[in-house]
Parts: C-alpha cells; structure tokens; sequence
C-alpha cells in the first residue's frame, strides 16, 4: 500500500500537468504565446536541476548557465559543422554535458557553500568568454543558426515541438519525483542537513555530490538544447548573467526543495514581464519589489504558500460540518 502511494504521488502531478500542458495549443490564439509557454517548460527542466542539486542536495551551482550554453552549442554544432542526425547529435551533446561535469565536478566538489558558488560562477564566466571571442568556432557575438530539426524529411513544427519539450519536461518531472520518494532522495537531503554526519551514516558523500552535479549539467545542457531549437539561434547570451538571475530568482520564487517549485517559479518569470510591459520604464523597479517581497512574506515560495490555502479551505469546510459553539449556548 505504502509502495503504491508512493507511485501516485510520483504520477499524480505530472499527469495533471501533462493533461493541462496538451490543452495549450487549443487555447492560446498566436504563436508567440505558444511559445512562452514553450519557454516555461524550458526554464522547467533547467531549474528542476538546480533544484536537485541546491535545493535537496545543499550544492550551490552558480555555473548551470554554462552547462546551458554548453548543451546548445555542442548540439548546434554537430548538428551544422559535423552533419550528424537529431538523434545522434542530442545525447552526444548530452554526453558532453556529462563528461565536462565530471572533469570539473571532480576538484570543484571539494569545496563548499560560498567557494563552491563563486568556482562554478568562474566556469560560467569561462564560458560566456569563449563563446563571445572563439569567433571561428562559436560565431562570436552573432552565434549560429541551428538547422530545422527533421523526421524522415518532414520538419517539426512549432506545435510538434512545444508538445516534444512538454513530454520532456514531463519526463524530467517524473525523474525529480523518483529520485525524492527514495533513498536517493534521503541521500541528497542528508548532504544538506550536515556532510558530517551523513558519512558517518555511510552515506558517500562523494559520490552523491558528482552524481547530482552532473545530472543537473545534462538538465541544463538539455533545456539549452531545446531552447536553441525554439529560437533558432545559439550565442553567447546564453552563458550570461541574465539566465543565472532567472535560475535563482524561479528559485525564489517556486520554492526551493519542492517538487513543483521549478515550475511555478518559471510560470511567474516567463508570464510577469508580459504583463509588466504596460509600466514602460517602471517595469524593473515594479519587478524587483514584487520579488523582495517574495522574499520577506513568502520565504518558502508559491510551493509553500499553496499548501496553507489549502489547509485553510479545508478548515472552512470542516468547521461548518462539525457546527460551531456561540458564546452562551449549550450544544447537545
């Protein structure tokens, strides 16, 4: 019984999102709102790593921009430069993702808290730097175009491919789930709590550390895959400071260490700009305000508010159920 709670509650959620996310294209009226809605599932997949790693495992990456830009020019450029297939070229540039990770996961683990953010914060800026100057090999400031993405001769469509980066994310959301509801899961958490202990506990604490840092690299590396295809184009932007602020602040806002946390965090910075765009040049000041708000009133995030709604719903409904005692009556 426990066993098969546990799969539900795996299930449950991504099936709903599933279900909802098939509906999108039946609803919204252009293009352009396709594709933000696209480029939530994207920011899904990218935070959803970082949510393993920081938020369940206590890892702070400031480097997963790297991994980003990493994954969307190695699939490009095997894609264009070398001519291989989709199929062949997406888990190579996966694998790379991987190995790269390994190579620098390896001394970079060593280290924790601050030192651990600002040598991974170091990579990020290595990158950014040579995507922007190896102008042979990654365009420069321009980029690259990134070929059509084709089955048989037939070219995907946009709404072939919001549904291929939904079920993806899909996908990513089942794995974080799995990974919680076992001991792998445990495992993490206990590196949060203390390093300490959980080795005197016989946890690995090595081993568990490279593990989630490289499968938080290839997430990355493989939300910039799909975002290089959306948009048709990789360059260095991708390796920037703009997508390490939109990482921290999805986290801020979803919740860190919550299973839906990645995607309502990305809901809400994906959709709030679009909506702040009426404001004109108060639409930074009006942002940063909303988001220091978050902080003081909402520290947990929406993952952590939407539980309290609930519980005070039920409570509503529970109280009229069992009646209320007023001030001089007796019940019976």
């Amino acid at each position: 019984m426990k066993s098969l709670n546990t799969v539900r509650s795996m299930l449950a959620g991504p099936a709903l999102i599933l279900l909802v996310g098939a509906l999108v294209p039946l609803l919204v009226t252009s293009g352009f709102h396709l594709r933000l809605v696209s480029i939530i599932c994207i920011y899904t997949i990218l935070c959803t790593g970082f949510n393993l790693l920081y938020g369940y495992a206590g890892q702070i990456s400031m480097g997963q921009q790297g991994f980003f830009a990493l994954g969307a020019y190695a699939f490009t450029l095997l894609m264009s430069a070398g001519d291989w297939s989709f199929w062949s070229a997406l888990p190579a540039a996966l694998l790379i993702c991987a190995v790269v990770a390994l190579l620098i996961g390896i001394p970079l683990l060593r280290l924790r808290s601050h030192y651990l953010a600002m040598a991974t914060l170091c990579f990020g800026l290595v990158f950014a730097g040579i995507a922007s100057r190896w102008i042979e090999f990654t365009g420069g400031t321009a980029g690259m175009m990134v070929p059509s993405v084709k089955f048989s001769g037939h070219v995907v469509s946009r709404t072939e491919l919001y549904y291929a980066i939904l079920l993806i994310m899909v996908l990513v959301l089942v794995m974080q789930n799995f990974i919680v509801s076992t001991h792998m899961g445990r495992a993490l958490m206990s590196l949060r709590g203390d390093e300490t202990a959980a080795q005197s506990l016989g946890v690995n604490v090595t081993a568990w550390k490279l593990r989630i840092f490289i499968l938080s690299s290839v997430l990355a590396g493989l939300a910039g895959i799909a975002s290089a295809v959306v948009n048709r184009q990789v360059n260095p932007s991708f390796s920037e400071f703009p997508i390490l602020v939109s990482i921290l602040t999805i986290a801020v806002v979803g919740g860190l260490g919550t299973r839906y946390g990645a995607l309502l965090g990305a809901c809400v910075v994906v959709i709030a700009p679009q909506g702040l765009a009426t404001f004109g040049e108060s639409e930074t000041i009006i942002y940063g305000v909303c988001l220091l708000l978050f902080l003081m009133f909402m520290p947990h995030g929406l993952s952590g508010l939407i539980p309290k709604l609930f519980g005070r719903i039920r409570r509503k409904a529970v109280l009229p159920a069992h009646g209320v005692v007023k001030a001089g009556e007796i019940k019976p």
